[in-house]
């Protein structure tokens, strides 16, 4: 997992070229919540929302797409580890391009307005989470072929 600024995001365009399209793609829309815009090797959506407990739900890490995970207002954590190191709870659903994970997290991040992580298929991640108090947060994700 790759966490930086949103500002620094193409920097990393030399993992995946279609990640400039990605950003220019956010750059170039006004959010909608309701709708999924799509681009040359991608697409990206807006989500809005309450955090959860930490300890609630399951990892997910993804086949086909890599997140760009982009906190636009607000702040959530984020929890990591390996899937390597996770046991399947949900075999992948090609359709969906998830699969699902339990286990214990090995790092647990706290990701602020202005904030960006890239989660790649070894990458286990438990995002819109909360410790002590529920935050409302907007983001926008950001979905790179691979």
């Amino acid at each position: 997992m790759i966490i930086d600024l949103i500002e620094n995001l193409d920097e990393y365009r030399s993992i995946n070229p279609k990640l400039s399209i990605g950003l220019e793609k956010l750059n170039g829309v006004e959010i909608d919540y309701n709708k999924r815009f799509d681009f040359d090797g991608g697409y990206l959506f807006f989500q809005e929302g309450t955090t959860n407990p930490i300890d609630e739900g399951t990892f997910e890490a993804h086949k086909k797409y890599m997140d760009i995970q982009i906190v636009l207002d607000r702040s959530e954590y984020v929890a990591w580890t390996p899937i390597n190191q996770l046991i399947v709870d949900i075999e992948y659903n090609a359709e969906k391009d998830v699969v699902r994970f339990n286990g214990s997290p090995k790092e647990i991040m706290k990701i602020n307005k202005g904030m960006a992580y890239i989660c790649l298929p070894h990458d286990g991640h438990k995002a819109l989470k909360h410790i002590n108090q529920a935050t409302k947060y907007k983001k926008a994700i950001i979905k790179i072929e691979i």
